[in-house]
């Protein structure tokens, strides 16, 4: 159990060092304010801080940087929200209301805005469409040997897919195979109906109208795969390298490849608050001295998405916390205009 006095000096420790990246030492600390005590005692109190692991001392300098659990212990208990966020509103309020009509669009502006207001990487995944449902499936002739497929779910989505007619066949055998298709497939949900295209009684079912019937059907569950993808938008990959911690070519290189292989999706926190990682958490080279950031933004009981920002364990995080709760608060309510 840290004192009073402990975790004023923990927190005061730790905000010096994410501003400067360099170490703390009791000098600096006897100037604050609000830390009015004597070199001695702040240098026992940084003594017993690294005892308990909150500090590590570093072989270059007489001062002390925050440990793992340091951080740890900072965003759960002393961590609090910089007022001077507030500020930086405005523009994210802007960018919401100009795209009220294009959520994409919205979003990957708002992530983009939250990396250069951060100096971070930031990330978003959009709502899974994997539980909306059907509603229906048109088909639009654009010339006797080609089609497109619009599928339509409750939640408004499109997905388009383009069908090529083979010349010995009429394009009205198609539209037949179509009529089948949203007959089978109307009012359910996407991963549903991924399974029964997939399905043998599905094949049969249209196999005595079409001999090309592979086809038509991985056309659909490519169009279907593409609605069961996460939408995810990427922005100020390279922020993170200007901070010292990234200063190693393989480290960067590492960095940039699990970003192309988005592994890091799956270390986004999947719960219905504010989760913060740490690299004990990550379990991955690249994110040795990495924080992830992330909230999730509900639109309905089955929709949701996340948002994130990397940066170094040594991040500003009464910026960073302020700034992506508010983004997911805006972003909910978008979905639901």
């Amino acid at each position: 159990m840290l004192t009073s006095r402990q975790k004023l000096i923990l927190k005061a420790i730790i905000e010096a060092y994410v501003k400067d990246a360099e170490p703390v030492g009791s000098k600096y600390l006897t100037h604050l304010p609000f830390l009015d005590f004597s070199s001695a005692t702040l240098r026992y109190d940084m003594a017993a801080l690294e005892d308990l692991g909150y500090l590590e001392k570093t072989h270059t300098s007489s001062g002390r940087i925050p440990s793992e659990l340091g951080y740890r212990y900072y965003v759960e208990h002393l961590v609090t929200r910089d007022e001077d966020v507030q500020e930086s509103y405005p523009l994210i309020d802007e960018i919401f209301f100009k795209n009220k009509m294009a959520r994409e669009k919205a979003i990957e502006e708002a992530i983009s805005l939250l990396s250069n207001l951060t100096n971070y990487t930031a990330m978003a995944i959009g709502p899974n469409a994997q539980k909306n449902l059907i509603k229906r499936i048109d088909f639009i002739p654009i010339t006797d040997l080609e089609a497109v497929i619009l599928i339509v779910t409750d939640q408004g989505h499109v997905q388009h897919q383009h069908i090529h007619v083979p010349e010995d066949r009429r394009i009205d055998d198609v539209k037949k195979v179509i009529k089948t298709l949203d007959d089978l497939l109307r009012d359910r949900s996407i991963s549903e109906a991924n399974q029964i295209l997939k399905n043998t009684l599905a094949k049969k079912e249209i196999d005595s109208f079409m001999e090309y019937q592979n086809q038509i059907i991985e056309s659909f569950i490519n169009a279907f795969s593409r609605f069961s993808e996460d939408n995810f938008y990427l922005s100020g990959m390279t922020n993170i390298f200007t901070q010292p911690e990234f200063h190693n070519v393989k480290r960067i290189k590492s960095f940039v490849d699990m970003l192309d292989r988005r592994d890091l999706l799956k270390l986004i926190g999947d719960g219905d608050s504010l989760s913060i990682k740490f690299a004990s958490d990550l379990h991955m080279i690249p994110m040795e001295n990495c924080t992830v950031i992330s909230i999730p933004y509900r639109i309905s009981e089955s929709e949701h998405g996340t948002i994130a920002v990397v940066g170094p364990t040594r991040m500003e995080y009464n910026k960073v916390i302020p700034l992506i709760e508010y983004i997911a608060v805006n972003l909910a309510k978008l979905y639901k205009k």
